[in-house]
């Protein structure tokens, strides 16, 4: 009796693995929308101009000189925003002294 429970056990994990479920239920969304209402902070810092879509203590999208940065330096920027006190605004207060112009984020229809 154990030996078809770890039978059926087995096929079963090939079956669910194979099918690519798995996959599909821990796969990112396609379409990534951000929160309503976040913020946009352009900030500038010699010749280069950042750009920050954030809420809180979360950023969204992060640009620099238009270009669209990766993941890691989304997770860079959130960490230096949990080490100043959980808040983006205090993380741009420090790091661009107060030149940075902050607007409400705008959804494109």
């Amino acid at each position: 009796m154990n030996k078809v429970i770890v039978l059926f056990g087995v096929i079963a994990l090939i079956f669910l693995s194979g099918c690519g479920w798995r996959e599909n239920l821990l796969a990112t969304p396609d379409e990534y929308i951000v929160p309503e209402g976040s913020l946009v902070a352009e900030c500038t810092k010699g010749d280069d101009v950042f750009r920050f879509v954030y809420q809180a203590d979360g950023v969204y999208l992060y640009y620099i000189n238009d270009e669209e940065q990766d993941e890691s330096a989304v997770d860079s920027i959130i960490e230096q925003a949990y080490l100043h006190g959980s808040s983006v605004d205090n993380y741009l207060s420090d790091e661009f002294s107060g030149m940075c112009t902050v607007t409400d984020y705008v959804y494109d229809d």
